[in-house]
């Protein structure tokens, strides 16, 4: 958590660090991300599988893939693979 500093009153609210953000990917056949937002996948650097709190009602299953966009742009997207949802994660630019 780091503090918000742009609040007018000043008292400076906690806001999530990295905080996932939604994003819709169009997948190959085998669940490679093609694009990413509209933008297309110039090549997949890396790819990891997180599977933790399993003991949890909702545990932690993700598939992330770091890939370079169209235009130069990295970024790290994982999917959800308990509620089969998309996000980006701000690990890298």
């Amino acid at each position: 958590m780091v503090a918000d500093t742009r609040v007018a009153n000043g008292a400076g609210k906690l806001r999530p660090l990295n905080q996932p953000r939604p994003v819709s990917v169009e997948v190959a056949a085998n669940g490679t991300p093609l694009t990413v937002d509209g933008r297309t996948v110039e090549a997949i650097f890396e790819t990891w599988r997180i599977e933790d709190e399993w003991w949890r009602t909702q545990p932690i299953r993700r598939m992330y893939w770091r890939l370079l966009l169209e235009a130069g742009r990295t970024v790290d997207v994982y999917r959800d693979n308990v509620r089969n949802l998309w996000y980006r994660q701000a690990y890298s630019g």
